[in-house]
């Protein structure tokens, strides 16, 4: 702006100057006339970039509507169009990028919009839950500043590409665990976007340990096979009991196998279940008659056993077949786990309108420590006894999966050298009538 006033400034002093020089000498009328002549250039100058101007807003089509008048007016009034267009524009801008935005804020992926220097421009909830940060205090903050690990501050430092990912664990107010992938967003912002994999960890280890379990489960009783088939191919004639011994042991690896892979198709057809168990009546006393008789089978005399309450007085609705495996489960469980001379006790009793069938023994009890994860899979608080007794380590987890199909509760009160009781709670709407009562 400067530049042109000292621009104009200067033409006028010259066009003055030679002027005056022409004035004196040829007096005042060659003056006026060239003062005269220049300034009509200069309007003519100006009228014809006025023109041009004119009709290049016209080709725009900035305003269509207009009357024809004079060309200032036209030009102000299309200037006018223009500036209410920018200004429409501007609006329809806004608004996309706000109905953007709040199409953002629904994504469970965390996305964070970056500067350069990877300073917090914008970030939908998502990602204020997955890192911790809160928009409003933290806007313009570094991200760096606010999460500060290593790992993380040398993936914002690297060129961001489409497959630039990378894992971040928060250690916060609970463990988790984040996949990080950092996008060309525009040329001076980036797009951090997060999402939550701590399930997916946590499931993908739960496969990894529980393909190692199976494959440890089966190596044993394979090996004990196998070597045995190799004494019998090698060796020359075994005295009877020997031979008997090894029969007997074969086949309780045998049977070993057969359970485990039996508990794991039961297990796997369990978890795949959808919905909840349909409402089939089944007597109480017929389930208690083969939880006896399973129990004194097991137990061979060995145990004392013992009931409590009115069997005979109520009906359970649900599938009988998932219902004894799971009390069976709790009743093996209370025979392996009770050294001879112990008692188990078989009770029933309702209570707030709920029945609770429990499974007491005076066995050898169970920390407090381990009593959270006995339900998962090949879980065993002490490996060797577990393996001594004939157990897999999926029985609990069945007795759980039977349980959220028909809207149990399993609780466990344990401890140490004193015993421990199991108990499924059945809901009011899973207890049917009385047996006895005709309705």
């Amino acid at each position: 702006m400067r530049s042109f006033v000292r621009y104009v400034l200067g033409v006028l002093v010259t066009v003055l100057i030679l002027c005056a020089g022409i004035t004196t000498l040829w007096g005042w009328a060659w003056g006026l006339g060239l003062l005269a002549l220049f300034m009509g250039a200069v309007a003519a100058r100006d009228a014809w970039k006025l023109q041009t101007l004119h009709h290049w807003l016209q080709e725009q089509q900035l305003s269509p509507g207009y009357q024809p008048g004079r060309t200032w007016e036209q030009v102000f009034g299309r200037l006018h169009s223009l500036e209410r267009r920018i200004d429409e524009n501007q609006a329809r801008r806004q608004e996309a990028i706000e109905r953007f935005q709040q199409v953002l804020t629904l994504l469970p992926s965390g996305i964070v919009i970056l500067d350069q220097t990877h300073r917090i421009l914008w970030c939908n909830p998502a990602a204020e839950s997955h890192l911790q940060v809160h928009l409003e205090q933290d806007r313009g903050q570094s991200l760096p500043y606010l999460i500060r690990q290593t790992e993380f501050q040398n993936f914002l430092d690297r060129k961001p590409a489409p497959d630039h990912r990378c894992i971040l664990h928060r250690r916060s107010q609970q463990d988790i665990s984040l996949a990080l992938q950092l996008i060309p967003y525009s040329a001076q912002e980036r797009m951090l976007v997060t999402q939550d994999i701590t399930q997916w960890e946590r499931d993908e280890k739960v496969r990894r340990d529980f393909v190692a379990n199976v494959s440890h489960e089966l190596r044993t009783p394979l090996t004990v096979l196998g070597g045995f088939i190799e004494t019998l191919q090698n060796s020359g004639p075994l005295p009877l009991a020997t031979r008997e011994r090894i029969f007997q042991t074969m086949e309780t690896q045998t049977d070993r196998m057969r359970r485990l892979v039996e508990e794991l198709l039961s297990l796997s057809r369990l978890e795949s279940q959808t919905g909840v168990a349909p409402f089939t009546s089944i007597p109480l006393s017929a389930l208690l008659s083969q939880m006896l008789q399973m129990a004194s089978q097991l137990s061979q005399g060995q145990h004392t056993l013992d009931t409590q309450g009115h069997f005979d007085r109520r009906t359970l609705l649900g599938i009988e077949a998932e219902l004894v495996s799971a009390f069976g489960n709790l009743v093996a469980n209370a025979v392996r786990y009770t050294p001879p001379g112990g008692q188990i006790t078989l009770s029933w009793r309702e209570e707030g309108g709920e029945g609770v069938f429990s499974v007491q023994d005076t066995g050898i009890g169970i920390s407090a420590e381990h009593i959270p994860r006995l339900t998962e899979r090949f879980y065993r608080v002490d490996q060797a006894r577990s393996r001594d007794t004939g157990g897999t380590g999926l029985g609990l987890s069945i007795v759980k999966q039977i349980a959220l199909h028909h809207d149990l509760t399993l609780t466990i009160d344990s401890q140490p050298d004193k015993g421990s009781t199991f108990a499924l709670r059945f809901p009011a709407h899973r207890l049917g009538l009385p047996e006895n009562d005709p309705a």
